[in-house]
């Protein structure tokens, strides 16, 4: 996200970045909370503590055609059945997205696989 953009103006943006796709966001599926402290990728950035708040959308396609991002950070867009998807290399975000959109929790806040609690805790 852009600094001072809108989310719902983000995820239109970068869909039709990374896909070519126009999109219409349809319902806000939650927010997932990543904070990665001294990873590898960070250091480079002269970072050693980073926390992004990740706000999960689902929507549908109103228009444009199927590409590939070139020079930017999607690695290959493509259509799968959604069968075939916890076969596929991903990033554990699909796997947020996929539960949130399965489960719908009020919270919008999804619970890892195998987990009692949110922060996985137990109590």
């Amino acid at each position: 996200m852009d600094h001072g953009e809108d989310p719902l103006g983000t995820v239109v943006r970068e869909v039709g970045e990374e896909t070519g796709y126009r999109v219409e966001a349809t319902a806000l599926l939650g927010v997932d909370s990543l904070r990665a402290v001294g990873h590898p990728r960070l250091r480079g950035r002269g970072r050693t503590d980073f926390h992004a708040l990740r706000l999960l959308y689902e929507g549908r396609v109103t228009g444009g055609a199927l590409r590939h991002e070139v020079g930017g950070t999607t690695d290959l867009a493509a259509w799968h059945p959604l069968a075939a998807v916890p076969a596929l290399p991903r990033v554990p975000l699909v796997d947020t997205a996929l539960r949130l959109w399965r489960d719908r929790p009020a919270t919008g806040r999804a619970t890892p696989e195998g987990v009692d609690g949110a922060d996985g805790a137990e109590g």
